[in-house]
Order: C-alpha cells, then sequence, then structure tokens
C-alpha cells in the first residue's frame, strides 16, 4: 500500500454479496465479506482498527439501505475483530457472532495483545523514525515514511480502542436462515488459530475463510500446523466455487488445493528433517529449498509484501516446535 491508496476495493461477486478487499499495508487489514439477507446485512470480519471499519460502514450506505444486523468474527487475531466497535455504534440491535472458542481466545489472548500493542507501539515508532533517518534511497523513505504514518495512526487508535466482543456464541455449526439468504457458520478444525470460523453461502457457492486460507504464505504463531490440512479438506467436501479469503484476492477451489498442499508438505517435510536429528537451523536451510520448486512462484504474487521466503522460515519454526 502506497500513500493516497483507498484501503479496500470493493467488488460484488455474487447477487446481493460484496467484498471489500483490503490493500496489502504495513498495518494490515483484512478482507470484509458484506452478505445482504433481505432484511439487514451479515458482516464478515471488521479489521483492525475502527477507522477502517468506518470506512467499510460509510460504503454500505452506496450498496444497500439495509442495517447491519450481524458481524461474524472468523478467529482472534486483532486484524480481524478490533473494528467491532464501529458497528453496535452505528447499529444498536447488531449481533456480533463467532464461536464459543474464538470468544474464550479473545477473552484470554486479543485483550492482552491490545495492551501489548499499546506498550510496543512506542518502541515501534521510535525504530521507523530511525530507520527513515537512515535511509537514503528515495523509494525506501517514501515507504518508512509511510509505514511510520500507520503505526503513529495505529497506536493512536489503538489506546482508545474499545472492544466490543461478540454477543453471540456457538458450538461446531450455526445456520442462519433469512428471507433472501441462507449463510452456514462452520468450525471444521483447528487450523491458522484453535477456534477458525468458515461463513458458507450454500445457494451462491462461496465460502468465507479468514485467515485460514488467504493469498500469501500463511501465518502460523497461533496456529496448528499439524491439524490445518485435516481441517482444509474438510472444508473441500462443502459445495463451494468461490472463496473470499482473508487477506488477498477471491480465489477458486483449485488455489486451496495448493495452500493445503504447502501447509501438509511443510509438515511433512520437517517431520522427516527431525526424525534425522536435524537442529532447527539446519531445517530452515534445507526445507526451503525442497518447497520452493512446487510453492515459491505461487506465494510470491505479491511481490516483496509477505514474501514467501521470509514467511515460511517462521513457518518451519512453528512446526519444528509443534513436531519435535
Amino acid at each position: 500500500m502506497t500513500q493516497g491508496q483507498p484501503l479496500f476495493e470493493f467488488r460484488k461477486v455474487a447477487d446481493g454479496v460484496h467484498v471489500a478487499v483490503a490493500t496489502p499495508a504495513y498495518k494490515v487489514n483484512c478482507n470484509t465479506a458484506i452478505i445482504e439477507t433481505g432484511d439487514g446485512v451479515l458482516i464478515v470480519d471488521s479489521h483492525s482498527k475502527p477507522s477502517a471499519a468506518r470506512v467499510v460502514v460509510q460504503q454500505l450506505r452506496d450498496i444497500t439501505r439495509e442495517p447491519v444486523r450481524y458481524v461474524v468474527n472468523t478467529h482472534f487475531h486483532w486484524d480481524h475483530w478490533q473494528g467491532n466497535e464501529v458497528y453496535p455504534a452505528t447499529y444498536p440491535n447488531v449481533e456480533i457472532i463467532t464461536n464459543d472458542i474464538t470468544r474464550e481466545a479473545m477473552v484470554r489472548k486479543s485483550l492482552k495483545r491490545i495492551r501489548d500493542h499499546v506498550r510496543s507501539g512506542p518502541a515501534e515508532i521510535a525504530k521507523l523514525r530511525a530507520d527513515l533517518a537512515a535511509a537514503t534511497e528515495p523509494d525506501r523513505r517514501a515507504e518508512l515514511a509511510w509505514n511510520l504514518q500507520q503505526a503513529e495512526a495505529y497506536l493512536a487508535e489503538v489506546r482508545a480502542l474499545q472492544p466490543a466482543l461478540p454477543t453471540m456464541a456457538f458450538a461446531g455449526s450455526l445456520r442462519i436462515f433469512k428471507r433472501d439468504r441462507e449463510v452456514h457458520l462452520h468450525h471444521l478444525g483447528r487450523a491458522h488459530t484453535e477456534g477458525d470460523v468458515f461463513a458458507h453461502l450454500p445457494k451462491e457457492k462461496l465460502v468465507v475463510t479468514g485467515d485460514a486460507v488467504i493469498a500469501w504464505t500463511p501465518f502460523m504463531g497461533d496456529g496448528y500446523p499439524e491439524d490445518w490440512g485435516g481441517t482444509l479438506r474438510r472444508l473441500e467436501q462443502l459445495d463451494f466455487d468461490l472463496m473470499l479469503l482473508g487477506h488477498g484476492e477471491p480465489a477458486g477451489r483449485e488455489w486451496l488445493a495448493v495452500f493445503r498442499g504447502y501447509v501438509e508438505d511443510l509438515v511433512d517435510a520437517v517431520r522427516q528433517e527431525v526424525a534425522t536429528g536435524a537442529t532447527l537451523d539446519e531445517v530452515k536451510q534445507r526445507v526451503p529449498d525442497r518447497l520452493a520448486p512446487a510453492y515459491e512462484q505461487a506465494f510470491s504474487k505479491y511481490g516483496t509484501y509477505r514474501p514467501w521466503r521470509t514467511g515460511i522460515q517462521t513457518n518451519i519454526e512453528r512446526v519444528f516446535a509443534t513436531v519435535s
């Protein structure tokens, strides 16, 4: 994301269904699904900060006159739910929905991480300022200056955050039947987090994946790599043609096969290395070259943003810790 770019590109993907595709940025936002139901709107995920959610609310006025009745959070990570507070402030009767596991993770983990962001923000900003002062190349200076602006704006917002926790929680699955829409919410197992929620629209044959499937190398820091592939295999059993991903462009089923293949092949490769007694450093050196022919190009569509060679290093660390 460069300065002046919009936060989102809004697209219609089916009758009454839109997606706000977030522009890749230093302070990342997630994508948002906008689903009209006939008597209201269901939103999936609310971004990293209230100002981003307000952009979606403003755009909604050009899409529909219906009020937002439901907000679904796919998981507990900051960039998918910290904009929640905007919806009850704008639509007093809205219900915020997730599953029991994710709501508990928000209470146990997310609220603490918000405080951590407040504490760590000044040091992050100081480092960006130092990097900017030391940089000489014009493009790099422009990038750092824009990153600094984003970091400062984010810190101001997170300090004032009034977290809005889900008001409804389900176990397993929840089906919502409205006049013009049927939405199935599923927890299919552990993947990106312990409680990932998928939103399936069976008539429209589309699924909203959260970060269990994204367009670039996944973050596995809170993930369950050994379970992830099995969860995606259960996702494959649903009837759909289009995926609205947690980050990046919408994709078809073929991307699910690639993404699942990466996760499963990564786990298998690390497990084989561990079985030989390899150290973490040795695994981090060998596994990327082993998987690169199949996956490096596929996961490099966004150029220098979230590069595969960097992401796989942290993925290996997580897998190594779980299989050792």
